[in-house]
């Protein structure tokens, strides 16, 4: 048998599903592999319980009444929650599990399943759970970094990455040299950035390009 390897402690594990019975019994046998899920039989409750702020992965039944699979991960997604999701179904729909994918549903797994598959998934969808966790606060970092930053001061480094030099800088935006070195180091304090190729980085990480 293959040995499973437990999800990290920051991460959560959630499991949605309405009828009570597959709820209980799928979260004992979980436990049974070295995981701790949270159950909830109504997706309602689970937005409630979560945040934006969490890791970890959400296991939920595609059909249920009200909130299905689907639209429990669209409204995951308008917190702009880094939850991954997991959806479990009965029923061969392509076109759902199509929608449900473009939505960022880490995948759809067919019910009856394995359980040993599905801890796999659940492991996998803990890792890519983690990387856009880490994404999102990268991606936060840097249009902050970069919203420190004058008009002015950007200016002068979006043309010195082009290239130019200082004094063709100052002539461009009428002012002296001086100045232009002024704000070029003042920007790459705010930056903490050492040089001009590290605020280029910083665009392209903040989709400022």
């Amino acid at each position: 048998m293959k040995e499973l390897v437990a999800p990290d402690e920051v991460s959560r594990l959630y499991i949605v599903d309405d009828e009570t019975e597959l709820l209980t019994t799928l979260a004992e046998s979980l436990r049974e592999l070295g995981f701790s899920p949270q159950t909830f039989d109504r997706p309602e409750d689970l937005l409630l319980a979560t945040s934006e702020h969490e890791t970890g992965c959400v296991i939920t039944d595609l059909r249920m009444p009200g909130i299905g699979g689907v639209e429990l991960l669209r409204r995951l997604n308008q917190r702009d929650s880094c939850l991954s999701v997991i959806l479990l179904t009965a029923f061969a729909d392509v076109p759902t599990a199509v929608d449900a994918m473009k939505l960022g549903a880490v995948s759809v797994v067919e019910k009856p399943f394995e359980l040993h598959a599905l801890a796999d998934e659940i492991n996998a969808a803990m890792r890519c759970s983690v990387q856009a966790y880490a994404r999102r606060q990268d991606l936060r970092s840097a249009r902050e970094r970069l919203d420190q930053l004058t008009n002015e001061e950007k200016a002068v480094l979006d043309l010195a990455i082009e290239g130019r030099p200082n004094r063709e800088i100052a002539e461009q935006l009428e002012i002296s040299p001086r100045t232009v070195d002024r704000r070029r180091q003042s920007a790459l304090r705010k930056l903490v950035a050492e040089s001009v190729a590290e605020y280029a980085v910083l665009k392209t990480r903040a989709g400022r390009d």
